[in-house]
């Protein structure tokens, strides 16, 4: 019997990024979905589609996507309120999404020392409302010009002892443990579960580079409350891209990953988050 293993053609989809917050511009960018299988792996624009925002039931935006697929708006999301997106892409219909927008925590940090390459940090005080899913600690690290050249680049791994943060991005690294004060690292974020926010304090925790009498290092830390809907796509986004085929050393067996979608009629995310972020520390 003869099998036929030809690719399958896949019709593509509408793939909606947009996230919505009260600190940035509001912006929706369209593409059509694509296939590692085929032989163009880009993503081409959506560049005909009308797009409609509305705050608690009323109509608050209403207009026509940019043709290269990024279309960026000055409106800014109000805490507290509930948003739906409605998109409409002739000949394919209607896509639509509704997520909340959560208030903006009240959040203490300090630095406490700089100890071998690190930099120790303490949270004293963290109260984010009952509609925040979980609060996401993400930051900058900064080095001034030296006469190299400035350096910034966003902070890519945390160490705390502390048992009230998830797990999800923790693994055990004992290197440097006594300068770190911790032998877990956590990659790219500290996620805190809502439920944890009151018994995680106050939370200790360090990150590389320290200061020294001729670097002064800077640190900046953003303290997002995230929605139901940013909460879920972000978590499930962090195991998609460990779980890739770069990350799992090519092994065709390990758990697929599907990255999480509330976009009715299409894929992507639609979701809310709010932000407070420290002064350099």
């Amino acid at each position: 019997m003869d099998y036929d293993l030809g690719i399958r053609k896949i019709e593509p989809r509408v793939v909606v990024n947009a996230l919505i917050t009260p600190q940035e511009d509001f912006a929706v960018r369209l593409f059509w979905s694509s296939t590692y299988a085929g032989d163009d792996t880009r993503f081409s624009p959506v560049t005909d589609a009308g797009i409609r925002l509305f705050e608690n039931g009323a109509e608050v935006l209403h207009c026509a996507g940019a043709s290269n697929g990024e279309t960026v708006m000055s409106f800014r999301a109000t805490a507290g309120r509930n948003y739906r997106l409605e998109i409409n892409v002739p000949g394919y219909g209607k896509l639509s999404a509704a997520t909340s927008v959560p208030e903006i925590p009240t959040v203490e940090i300090r630095k406490t020392k700089d100890q071998g390459s690190y930099s120790h940090f303490e949270m004293t005080e963290l109260r984010i409302p009952s509609e925040a899913k979980a609060v996401w600690v993400k930051g900058i690290y900064r080095e001034p010009d030296t006469g190299w050249g400035a350096k910034e680049e966003k902070i890519s791994e945390y160490y705390t002892t502390s048992p009230f943060v998830d797990q999800v991005n923790g693994a055990n690294d004992t290197q440097d443990a006594e300068d770190k004060g911790a032998t877990v690292d956590f990659e790219q974020f500290l996620r805190i579960p809502q439920e944890n926010c009151k018994a995680v304090l106050p939370l200790r925790f360090s990150v590389w580079g320290s200061s020294t009498a001729w670097i002064q290092c800077r640190h900046t830390f953003r303290i997002i409350t995230a929605s139901d809907a940013y909460d879920r796509y972000m978590r499930s986004r962090y195991k998609q891209e460990k779980n890739s085929e770069a990350e799992a050393e090519g092994n065709p067996f390990i758990e697929q990953i599907t990255v999480w979608s509330n976009i009715d009629n299409g894929l992507g995310i639609f979701a809310g988050y709010n932000y407070y972020r420290t002064s350099e520390l």
